[in-house]
């Protein structure tokens, strides 16, 4: 096997276990951060990924709150990186009820795949939704994320149509950071066909 291969293969195993460390949402959480309103697309037993419409201070620490299936939470946070209107946060303090909630979605995810394995409808769910159903609702429902490129650098904010603008590009709000990192850079690097090319990938990657 050469090593593109293997590549694949070590990607494919780390985003199965990343799958199993974090919380499996099946769409945006509402929740504050201190005095911010942000939705939750990812969180995970050490840290959380939101989108907000205001823009957050650099390593801002405060109380994140929010519910889930009946479960209230807070969480001593601060941010780790922020972009515009995308941040990550880094938990301060652990809690046992979060890695409890975590190792729960694990089990219902795998009994929803092992169950979509074996043809059983009945059981191929998360939460109240079919599994296919859930993994798709916290990309639709989160938003999108609109780049620019301005004479200062990156601006982000979020839109609600995925429109590719002229200057940028515009993504799911739960595209990963590194998939983000990587369109920026070859915008910003490339002429017009690879800025041209960007866009068209930005464009699949909110209709996929």
């Amino acid at each position: 096997m050469d090593g593109s291969g293997w590549a694949g293969i070590l990607t494919t195993l780390i985003e199965e276990r990343r799958e199993y460390q974090r919380l499996h949402l099946t769409k945006p959480v509402d929740a504050w951060f201190g005095d911010f309103s942000v939705l939750i697309v990812e969180i995970s037993a050490s840290g959380a990924k939101i989108v907000h419409d205001e823009e957050i201070p650099a390593e801002s620490r405060g109380l994140l709150r929010f519910s889930w299936r009946g479960h209230d939470l807070e969480i001593i946070s601060e941010i780790a990186r922020s972009e515009g209107a995308r941040s990550g946060l880094r938990f301060v303090e652990q809690t046992a009820e979060l890695r409890q909630m975590i190792a729960d979605s694990a089990n219902e995810v795998l009994q929803a795949q092992q169950a979509n394995a074996a043809g059983d409808r009945a059981r191929n769910v998360i939460g109240d939704e079919t599994l296919t159903a859930a993994s798709a609702g916290v990309r639709a429902s989160s938003g999108f994320l609109q780049y620019r490129l301005t004479p200062k650098g990156w601006k982000c904010h979020r839109v609600l149509l995925p429109d590719q603008p002229e200057d940028g590009f515009t993504v799911s709000a739960n595209e990963t950071q590194d998939q983000i990192d990587l369109l920026c850079g070859t915008y910003e690097s490339g002429d017009t066909e690879a800025k041209r090319m960007t866009r068209m990938i930005a464009e699949l990657s909110v209709t996929r």
